[in-house]
């Protein structure tokens, strides 16, 4: 059979990279292909081809294009380099075969394979085209155990096996490559988590203002607020990674810490209300519930001022009036400040100088502390070791030593992460102690400036107060860990060191710097709070 100056399709695909590194390239497979067309004289419409870096959806994506493209232009000719060129699984073969029965004069033509294949095709040529196909089939399915393989091996030394999430690039020659922090773009990411954990974002207030920032896609452009969701809750970025939907622990150097990524999980998943956002723009957005029904206060502007009233219960927020304004939670929020801040600049200074005389003290407890900790994951080392001979020699069953196991592993976790938490700065113990009291004398003054912004202000009462209730002209609060400590520490300090000659009475000494110790372990929970000092100036 044959047919003259019928209109005819290419379809080329490259398979691997290496086919392209040595010079076969979809460029030279079309060129054979086109001089085979005019050899038997051809005319070729359209040209479809695939590269190797197609996904296995996108291949099937412009394959079933071109079968679409055929049927409806009419075209009855496809040419093809061989077999494993066209397809390598019987779902596409089975296409092709009900294409081909479908009229007599259609072909394909597997040019290298030396087969032409038509409805009437001679058995010998159809088990030709049938083993052909169970040889491609073969080598995808060979393809796809390699590449299991591997990624298991990958997952076993503690790398992701896969590209890595923004913020990390891969680095290494094939089959050694490792992920590392991206020194341009990590700390955005650091920066994107810590302004979540805030509470003062949603989702897409906080993908506009990483677009402001400086923060783009890989393809840059602006980060969507999907994208960011999904970030935010990837443990990639704390040292972990999931693949086929179990968590592995990772080699890559982390970007955050477990703390701050928990946090900000805690408010991805509604521990916190979230903050909305709409034209106008208060500093209670968000913040503020009313104490009946515990929904977020909306704020509203009002002929000049912001009013804050619950649109869920209708309650009577101030004490004579539906609606309260936000000057007087303001003038309230600032006073509860004042009164848990050190009283004056000398205070602070004494206060200062206690925390560093303290410091030697508190480096006893926390190399105390890491002592214990090695000693406990070198215990759970022996047991396991102990417990893994048992199981040799049969003395418990396998069940149950994966069971223990497990839970060994698990309490190892917990350990290596408070060890890292002790190891990161021992000196954030006295920074914190001093940011935290500082940032309390400072509040009012920062707070009520004209050069801070909302954002700022936000910021302060995100550090101060964790939740703040109103019902008929009561404000009730609850503080941040750190600013509980300070309204259980402070009124005790000022009352001390306000006592004439305080600072030069050496017997008087006793009666505050013993209390230190106390204090820096409990600040541990607190140590994020200098930061905000950074931020605010």
């Amino acid at each position: 059979m044959k047919i003259i100056k019928n209109k005819a399709v290419i379809y080329a695909r490259v398979s691997s990279k290496e086919q392209e590194e040595t010079g076969y390239s979809l460029s030279s497979q079309k060129d054979y292909l086109l001089d085979y067309s005019e050899r038997k004289d051809f005319r070729i419409i359209k040209t479809f081809s695939i590269s190797e870096s197609a996904s296995g959806k996108n291949q099937r994506e412009v394959f079933m294009k071109m079968m679409k493209y055929m049927s409806k232009n009419d075209i009855k000719i496809l040419i093809c380099e061989k077999v494993d060129r066209l397809t390598r699984n019987f779902r596409d073969a089975i296409v092709i075969d009900d294409w081909l029965d479908d009229d007599e004069n259609k072909q394909v033509h597997l040019v290298k394979d030396s087969l032409v294949l038509h409805k009437n095709s001679r058995s010998q040529e159809k088990l030709n085209w049938g083993v052909r196909i169970l040889f491609a089939k073969n080598y995808t399915d060979n393809l796809s155990e390699e590449v299991k393989k591997g990624q298991k091996q990958k997952i076993k030394e503690g790398w992701y096996p896969t590209k890595p999430p923004l913020g990390y690039k891969t680095t290494g020659e094939k089959g050694k490559k490792i992920h590392i922090i991206d020194k341009d773009v990590g700390p955005y990411i650091k920066k994107m988590f810590n302004l979540y954990a805030t509470g003062n974002y949603s989702i897409k207030a906080l993908s506009d203002k990483m677009f402001r920032l400086g923060f783009k896609s890989r393809n840059n452009i602006q980060v969507v607020k999907g994208r960011i969701h999904k970030m935010l809750s990837d443990p990639f970025y704390y040292g972990k990674f999931v693949w086929k939907g179990k968590m592995y622990q990772g080699n890559q150097e982390p970007i955050i810490s477990k703390d701050l990524f928990e946090e900000v999980g805690f408010r991805l998943n509604g521990g916190n209300p979230h903050p909305y956002f709409r034209k106008r723009m208060t500093e209670f957005r968000g913040k503020t519930l009313c104490d009946k029904c515990k929904k977020t206060i909306t704020w509203e502007y009002q002929k000049g001022n912001w009013y804050g009233g619950c649109k869920q219960c209708k309650s009577q927020l101030s004490k004579d009036k539906k609606y309260i304004r936000r000057k007087d939670v303001e003038e309230d929020l600032m006073k509860r400040i004042v009164t848990i801040a050190p009283k004056n600049d000398r205070i602070l200074k004494i206060l200062e100088k206690a925390l560093k005389e303290s410091h030697l003290e508190e480096s006893e407890y926390h190399e105390t502390k890491v002592k214990g900790m090695n000693n406990k994951l070198e215990r759970i080392r022996q047991r396991v070791k102990t417990m893994y001979n048992d199981k040799l020699d049969e003395r418990i069953t396998a069940e149950f030593y994966d069971e223990k196991l497990k839970e060994f592993e698990s309490e190892r976790e917990d350990l290596t992460d408070a060890l890292k938490r002790l190891d990161s700065d021992n000196s954030a113990y006295y920074r914190a102690g001093f940011g935290i009291h500082e940032l309390a004398m400072r509040s009012n003054q920062i707070y009520l400036s004209s050069k801070a912004s909302i954002e700022e202000r936000r910021l302060l009462l995100s550090y101060a107060f964790s939740n703040i209730y109103i019902l008929q002209g009561n404000i009730r609060v609850k503080y941040t860990k750190a600013f509980q400590f300070l309204q259980e520490w402070l009124p005790k300090v000022n009352e001390v060191l306000e006592l004439e000659n305080s600072v030069d009475n050496k017997e008087q000494k006793s009666t505050f710097v013993p209390l230190c110790p106390t204090m820096l372990r409990e600040l541990d929970d607190v140590r994020t709070c200098v930061a905000l000092l950074s931020v605010l100036y």
